[in-house]
């Protein structure tokens, strides 16, 4: 069995959260990883989540609505807790779902969910960074700019000498304008920086029949470990069910495999998300 997919275990994490998060159970990390303890992960660590083509969003055979993903049933689901997971409702999975019976789930059936619209913890100037190893209150402020006071004052709960990787800490000063550029055939996200180019990153793009949509968007909310086919980050757009997003699946990226949303390898997913504002343009281009 090969494993096509690791996840590096962060601060706080437990088997439970990260199979809560990727949609994987418990059982199947311990089947992946047999000379994993459990009850001594350590921050760093590799551990497989998906081999040999085990569920993911790009399960064969599941064709859902744009706007939704396909979602793998796992032992002990139901559908009030994966409406949980998701950030969505019951009703709303009942919808994209009508032959589903929410008192009879199976496990390794397929369902679409509604892909995630929801803010992280709300900043007053939209913007948030997302603490990583060896940051401190001082590097972070220069970075983006603002005072060590500034930056403690905009977040009060913050401890300078115990910062927790992971953690989501509010940008008292949004960065520097950015606008994206997203070239779907050569499947290249672009951000611009003062009118030059300052990042570039190879992205996934919608299927033929899921095709991402073009024009000039925004980004409307953000979203912090949304999990399962969606990775670490989320960033939504104003077109309503489609935004830019990490994955579950690596091997996608470079390809046109999704539901119609920008993927992005988790590593970039997460440095975009830091340098990226709510009410960032978004430019889309075939």
């Amino acid at each position: 069995m090969e494993c096509v997919e690791y996840y590096t275990v962060r601060a706080g994490d437990s088997l439970f959260l990260i199979g809560r998060r990727l949609g994987v159970s418990v059982d199947r990390l311990l089947e992946l990883n047999p000379d994993v303890d459990p009850d001594n992960l350590t921050v760093g660590q590799r551990i497989c989540v998906r081999a040999d083509g085990s569920a993911g969003e790009q399960s064969p055979g599941v064709s859902c609505p744009i706007g939704t993903v396909p979602y793998t049933v796992q032992p002990g689901d139901t559908m009030e807790r994966i409406a949980m997971r998701f950030a969505t409702t019951v009703e709303t999975i009942k919808e994209h779902n009508p032959d589903a019976d929410p008192l009879n789930l199976q496990v390794g059936q397929r369902l679409c969910i509604s892909q995630p619209v929801g803010d992280t913890p709300p900043c007053q100037q939209q913007n948030y960074y997302v603490i990583r190893r060896g940051d401190t209150v001082g590097a972070i402020a220069a970075a983006f700019g603002v005072s060590t006071r500034e930056l403690l004052t905009a977040n009060p709960t913050i401890v300078p000498e115990n910062l927790r990787i992971g953690q989501v800490i509010c940008i008292p000063q949004a960065p520097s304008p950015v606008e994206i550029v997203i070239n779907i055939d050569a499947k290249r996200l672009t951000v611009y920086k003062n009118g030059r180019i300052f990042r570039q990153y190879v992205v996934a793009t919608g299927k033929e029949e899921t095709p991402t949509p073009t024009g000039v968007f925004t980004v409307i909310n953000k979203q912090v470990d949304p999990g399962g086919p969606y990775g670490t980050r989320w960033l939504g757009l104003s077109r309503r069910g489609y935004g830019i997003h990490g994955t579950n699946d690596p091997s996608s990226i470079g390809k046109s495999a999704s539901n119609g949303c920008v993927r992005m390898f988790n590593e970039d997913v997460e440095a975009l998300f830091d340098i990226v504002p709510v009410g960032t343009i978004v430019r889309i281009l075939p």
